[in-house]
């Protein structure tokens, strides 16, 4: 049963992290050779495949925004100007992940818009967890914690072989998707407090349907369908849990068990070869 009485008694924080790209990673940037003769044995090319799926879901960003914003009568003040600014910093990861890729790849710009341009979008799939502005907050928590993970995860695999400033990327999509998830969990304490008791069986509800996918439908939310064989199989009980801590209703995982979510299963990119599944449907 979820403890509904430690509740927010302050108003949210809109503010985003202020970190200009230009100045972490410009676009003119190039990887010096001898960090890619110094990585592991197909590490690049595992990374160019991530980086294949990360650059462009951020990129759909655009697409569930837009969607919503067809909506825009139906939610609240404070969370249309959240949205805003976190479609502003989810713009500005895909331009730093399309950098990052053009980098590690060679991959042009030019194919990179033209690969964006062929992506079928579909909302219908993922309906049922944007039914109202409540469902879609807790639905972004989950999913932005996800990506706090996923990112510290390739962070440690990937980003950090390639010089400092593919590694800066790396940590502003750390720090950035982790504000996105106080920023959902302040609006749902202060704004929708009288439903925190729906909250665990709408997050078991998120997660059994990520798990049924299949494919990632190119709508941002739930991408990580794409990549869950890269996880530990308690990842998302996990992240349910830590939710709801957030939100507190409950206390925090072990630091131990949070720690196996992004450096526990041994998945080494030296000796890993990502299957390449789910770019286009």
């Amino acid at each position: 049963m979820i403890n509904t009485h430690n509740k927010s008694t302050h108003k949210s924080d809109y503010r985003n992290n202020q970190w200009r790209l230009d100045g972490v990673l410009p676009i003119e940037h190039q990887i010096l050779p001898h960090y890619f003769k110094s990585a592991p044995k197909g590490l690049v090319n595992n990374f160019c495949t991530l980086l294949s799926r990360d650059t462009f879901s951020e990129g759909d960003a655009q697409v569930l925004y837009d969607y919503l914003m067809l909506r825009k009568t139906e939610f609240s003040g404070p969370f249309v100007t959240m949205l805003k600014g976190w479609l502003g910093d989810e713009l500005k990861h895909y331009e730093a992940l399309r950098r990052t890729y053009h980098c590690i790849s060679g991959v042009s710009f030019l194919e990179m818009d033209r690969l964006f341009a062929a992506r079928v979008h579909e909302i219908q799939p993922i309906d049922r967890v944007l039914v109202d502005e409540f469902t879609i907050l807790v639905t972004m928590m989950f999913d932005e914690i996800g990506s706090v993970y996923s990112y510290r995860r390739d962070l440690r695999e990937y980003y950090c072989h390639f010089g400092p400033e593919i590694q800066n990327v790396g940590r502003h999509l750390v720090k950035d998707e982790g504000l996105h998830f106080s920023q959902a969990a302040e609006l749902i304490l202060d704004l929708h407090s009288d439903r925190l008791d729906e909250i665990e069986a709408l997050l078991q509800d998120i997660s059994n349907l990520e798990h049924s996918l299949g494919t990632y439908y190119k709508t941002f939310f739930l991408d990580h369908a794409q990549e869950q064989f890269r996880f530990p199989p308690h990842f998302n009980t996990v992240i349910i849990q830590v939710v709801i801590a957030r939100l507190g209703c409950a206390s925090y995982p072990d630091a131990s068990l949070l720690k196996s979510l992004w450096q526990g299963i041994g998945i080494e990119s030296s000796r890993y070869q990502f299957k390449t599944l789910f770019f286009f449907r």
